[in-house]
């Protein structure tokens, strides 16, 4: 695969990923919540954005930011409820793709 398409195709992944949350908000029941993950996967969408048209660094940023994200919704009444299982795996997956894309298009 080509760069361009492996840009595209992280692309498209972070912005699914980034949206994972809306479904949480939706379920949780709550408008509050469904507004505010809608609002951050917004940004996870404009991060995958950035990263097809200007400047890849902007995918493991986002990737790295979700992490934080997903992080923060551990033992938090204020956001989505997350089953306990997802949280971790979820910050291990993001973290581990982003360090995949910073090697694979700044070193290799």
């Amino acid at each position: 695969m080509d760069e361009k398409s492996s840009i595209a195709l992280a692309s498209i992944t972070l912005a699914l990923i980034g949206g994972a949350y809306i479904g949480f908000g939706a379920a949780d029941g709550r408008a509050r919540v469904f507004w505010a993950e809608l609002a951050v996967a917004l940004l996870f969408g404009s991060a995958a954005f950035l990263g097809l048209i200007w400047h890849w660094a902007f995918l493991p940023l986002g990737l790295a930011l979700h992490a934080l994200w997903d992080m923060s919704h551990h033992n938090s009444y204020r956001l989505a409820r997350i089953p306990n299982w997802y949280i971790p795996f979820c910050v291990a997956f993001d973290l581990l793709a982003a360090t995949f894309f910073v090697l694979l298009y700044a070193v290799f």
